[in-house]
């Protein structure tokens, strides 16, 4: 693109979209171009308050309206999450780039259209999965990479919630689409940051123990997964982290190698490696991670060809927790199909 801005439309007002906008701050060559609702009830006014970028930028009442007025080289669809894929695929088929929230789909069908519009169109599409920039997560991943702990064998991972004040939609399925894709997809995440090898089975258990006013929400979650390269992991999810907790979440990922021991304690602000040659020891932290900026200026590049591995990943770590909510609901072990998008 040059020395031309890239615009950047906002669908949505409910998730996480402020953290791209938040990145977007040290980055001239993206331009802001207009808000649209992804629901009749959203408002962007707290945003704009806080993001001075916004504040001039025109609000559509409709997302078509945006795409045709605006016409953005890239879109963030951040809204309730049944609504995601179909403004997705509107988005795509208008040629902008998507920054979406996760899940990209709640069902194997939506993914699979999802997925042929972004190919037929030729675009982007990356999922709100910004954990994996901890600098925590950095620092183990590092040390995994440069062989610290030798072949990973097993990985734990952990994410617990409070579970606050939920939208009322959060208890019914059809809305809401279960705990497994919209936090343990998170798990996974941390689970695929520090392995190149891909999810081959999953079995799942999922239920709501604690908080009947929303029957279809589960409130404590498992799943097994086995590995391409043999390796085993598990994760842990639940909405039952205490009121008086310090953090709103706790993120936790323990790494085994066949020559030592990573435990990376994101909320903390602790990562620690022991192997069999040297005492427990504290890693330092990777700084200056980021997640969505890299992604965006991959945008302002020509020629980009084939899906980016992000694009990939995104469908890919969408798709697994699809099957991981299968397995949960069916109470059988399934097998994950190679094939990105696929179900």
């Amino acid at each position: 693109m040059g020395t031309q801005k890239l615009k950047l439309g906002v669908i949505g007002a409910w998730g996480h979209f402020p953290q791209v906008l938040e990145e977007t701050k040290s980055m001239p060559e993206v331009e802001i171009v207009g808000l649209a609702k992804g629901m009749v009830d959203e408002d962007f006014s707290s945003v704009q308050e806080k993001q001075q970028s916004t504040e001039h930028a025109p609000v559509y009442s409709d997302h078509r309206q945006l795409l045709a007025e605006e016409k953005p080289d890239v879109v963030t669809v951040s809204t309730r999450l049944d609504r995601i894929t179909e403004l997705a695929i509107d988005a795509a088929n208008a040629g902008c780039h998507l920054i979406c929230e996760k899940p990209l789909a709640l069902s194997h069908e939506k993914l699979k259209k999802l997925w042929e519009a972004v190919t037929t169109n030729g675009v982007e599409c990356l999922a709100m999965l910004n954990n994996r920039a901890d600098p925590i997560l950095a620092a183990a991943q590092k040390a995994v990479k440069e062989g610290e702990i030798g072949n990973v064998r097993l990985l734990n991972a952990r994410k617990s919630y409070r579970f606050g004040n939920r939208p009322e939609w959060f208890g019914k399925r059809e809305i809401y689409g279960g705990t497994i894709p919209w936090v343990g997809i998170h798990a996974l995440d941390f689970i695929d940051a520090v392995t190149d090898s891909a999810f081959t089975s999953v079995a799942a258990m999922h239920a709501n123990t604690s908080h009947p006013e929303r029957p279809e929400c589960e409130d404590v979650c498992t799943m097994t997964l086995g590995l391409a390269n043999g390796a085993l992991a598990t994760a842990s999810i639940d909405y039952l982290r205490p009121q008086a907790a310090p953090t709103h979440g706790d993120d936790w990922l323990r790494i085994v190698g066949d020559g030592g021991i990573i435990e990376a304690a994101m909320a903390r602000g602790q990562c620690t490696l022991i192997t069999h040659d040297q005492p427990q020891r504290e890693l330092a932290q990777v700084t200056g991670q980021e997640y969505f900026a890299p992604f965006l200026r991959l945008l302002g590049t020509s020629g980009q060809g084939q899906p980016s591995p992000a694009t990939r990943r995104s469908f890919t770590l969408t798709s697994t927790a699809l099957h991981a909510r299968d397995a949960a609901d069916r109470g059988k072990v399934i097998s994950i199909p190679e094939a990105t998008g696929s179900s």
